[in-house]
């Protein structure tokens, strides 16, 4: 299995936390961020969670060794 980094809000229709979970890839889950990882009327949380995931690729990428 290829190394994968899944990134999803818990306010996207479409995430679903459970099979996230269950395909044992890297999960980042922002809560009450949508589909875009924004979060509704809240810039400066927005900022955060661009932060965070900013982070977790530099991680992921710098765990493949390359």
């Amino acid at each position: 299995m290829e190394p994968t980094l899944l990134i999803g809000g818990t306010a996207d229709k479409v995430w679903d936390s459970r099979i996230a979970a269950s395909l044992r890839h890297d999960v980042l889950e922002v809560p009450s961020a949508d589909h875009g990882l924004e979060l509704a009327d809240d810039a400066a949380g927005l900022v955060e969670v661009l932060g965070q995931v900013v982070s977790r690729l530099d991680r992921f990428i710098g765990s493949l060794g390359g």
